[in-house]
């Protein structure tokens, strides 16, 4: 079990534990150490809880990143199947989990049983994808975004203003209004910061 200290996962590992056909050999937090921890224990199966702020894959600060993480193991123990605990079912998290060959994509809201169904499902080889996240994933519309329209999402992306985004991108503060402009009617949103968010979610960005 992967994922940062709390309350989902000393649930989650109890439901699993409980279960007579499971052991949870370890819990680690994500860090670079407990990698190396969670591959000595040579487990056939790692349940990664994405926390809300973790469930972006492009997030910095990858020594302590889940996705990152998900990566070195499955270089590091490359038989060790692995399931991704999600809150937030989008097409994002499914293409990022399969990029990173996961068995499986599960919710966090599913009741228990049906939890250790799904696990029970990858530990024999098969795959089990959680089917509102698949839903979202067929759902998804072909990406509306011009080239330069992504990329100045991108970079709003981290939280910078109309000017930043210029100077970095070489264009005028007036045409990053405009492109942000047209996010905005593309993504729909309040505002350009819930457009960026609704444009990663579909994996536009």
């Amino acid at each position: 079990m992967l994922g940062e200290p709390g309350l989902c996962r000393t649930l989650v590992a109890g439901v699993v534990a409980s279960a007579p056909d499971f052991e949870v050999v370890r819990e680690c937090d994500g860090n670079a150490t407990d990698l190396c921890r969670l591959a000595a224990a040579h487990p056939d199966l790692v349940l990664v809880d994405l926390s809300p702020e973790h469930e972006d894959p492009e997030r910095e600060d990858p020594e302590h990143e889940p996705w990152a993480v998900v990566a070195a193991l499955r270089g590091a123990v490359p038989d060790c199947a692995v399931v991704v605990l999600t809150g937030r079912p989008t097409a994002r998290v499914l293409r990022s989990a399969l990029r990173l060959r996961a068995r499986g994509v599960v919710a966090k809201d599913v009741p228990p049983e049906e939890m250790l169904a799904r696990l029970r499902a990858v530990a024999d080889g098969r795959r089990t994808i959680d089917p509102v996240t698949a839903l979202a994933a067929l759902d998804t519309a072909d990406n509306p975004l011009s080239d330069r329209e992504r990329e100045v999402a991108a970079v709003a992306a981290k939280g910078l203003p109309s000017r930043e985004i210029a100077a970095l991108l070489h264009l005028a503060p007036g045409t990053v209004r405009n492109h942000l402009s047209s996010l905005l009617r593309k993504a729909g949103g309040r505002n350009r910061w819930e457009a960026v968010q609704r444009a990663r979610d579909a994996g536009w960005i």
